[in-house]
């Protein structure tokens, strides 16, 4: 059993056609129907049946292709590997990021990957903070743009921005018409937070030190991204605290909502990239930190 033959089941069970599937493995459809059915008789069992409707796979199919969908995203990754440290700009840059971050920055952030090199591909992922961690971890991803900063051993967090955090309220509450609010009249009792996952929901309950968050709301109201958050508050229910760069896209979406800002600038978050010491992509890296520190994204300040 070789690489290939993974390749030629995996495309077999994608396209459910023998044809297809040999046309985008780049070989002759008997070639692959023969080499097909030799890995069938080594392996004992059935892996595809040819019905009037198309191809189907096997109940043991789905477990061997399963499988060989690992073994194949394996071998991509020692090749990817390898590229790293022989040419950081070989090999796909895959990205992590928050959800309070990505939907506002990734336009941005290739923008200033393109400025970089025209030729390097990009891989984003949008996960939570602590599967952000574990897909360092698991090399799934090069690096992370997350809040911090975070210190954690054999890992280096590099911030690049610092993003002021803003009250957020319907048009028609008391605070909606006012240009800026202290921190003591920040309507906590009001708050609406996300869920547990996201990073903003530890820091808003740090800021405010937990004072009666929410206890003027029914515990039920949940959500789990500022889009759903911002209808919410358009019909009257509640404030948030969003950052800053959610602005622009969230008051196209909801016209209803106001953003004010507030006084204390401890009111924000530093966002930067998470990555492990000695990272075959470090050089690639810096120099995007630098760039986006040159050319920040928005209404943030760069972090020197």
């Amino acid at each position: 059993m070789n690489l290939r033959d993974l390749e030629y089941v995996t495309a077999i069970d994608r396209y459910r056609n023998f044809g297809k599937a040999a046309e985008a493995c780049h070989v002759s459809q008997p070639a692959l129907s023969a080499q097909v059915k030799k890995l069938e008789e080594r392996l004992g069992v059935e892996l595809f049946a040819r019905t009037n409707s198309g191809v189907l796979t096997t109940d043991a199919g789905v477990r061997i292709v399963a499988t060989a969908k690992d073994v194949l995203h394996s071998a991509q990754r020692i090749t990817d590997t390898a590229a790293e440290y022989r040419d950081p700009f070989a090999a796909p840059l895959r990205i992590g990021m928050i959800p309070t971050l990505a939907p506002f920055i990734v336009p941005y952030i290739s923008k200033s990957i393109k400025v970089l090199s025209d030729e390097l591909m990009t891989i984003y992922r949008e996960q939570p903070t602590q599967k952000l961690l574990a897909e360092l971890e698991n090399r799934m991803i090069d690096v992370a743009l997350v809040s911090g900063p975070i210190e954690l051993s054999g890992y280096k967090f590099t911030p690049v921005f610092r993003e002021p955090l803003m009250l957020v309220v319907s048009n028609t509450h008391r605070l909606a018409n006012t240009s800026k609010v202290a921190t003591s009249e920040i309507p906590t009792e009001e708050l609406l937070l996300l869920t547990d996952e996201h990073c903003l929901r530890a820091e808003t309950l740090s800021l405010c030190q937990g004072k009666n968050i929410g206890i003027d709301l029914p515990h039920q109201i949940l959500a789990n991204n500022f889009l759903t958050m911002s209808h919410y508050l358009a019909e009257g229910v509640g404030c948030s605290l969003m950052p800053i760069l959610a602005r622009p896209f969230l008051e196209q979406a909801n016209p209803n909502i106001s953003f004010v800002e507030i006084e204390d600038e401890n009111y924000g978050r530093d966002i930067g990239f998470l990555s492990h010491e000695g990272c075959p992509r470090e050089h690639i890296l810096m120099a995007l930190c630098d760039q986006i520190r040159a050319f920040p994204p928005g209404d943030v300040t760069s972090t020197v």
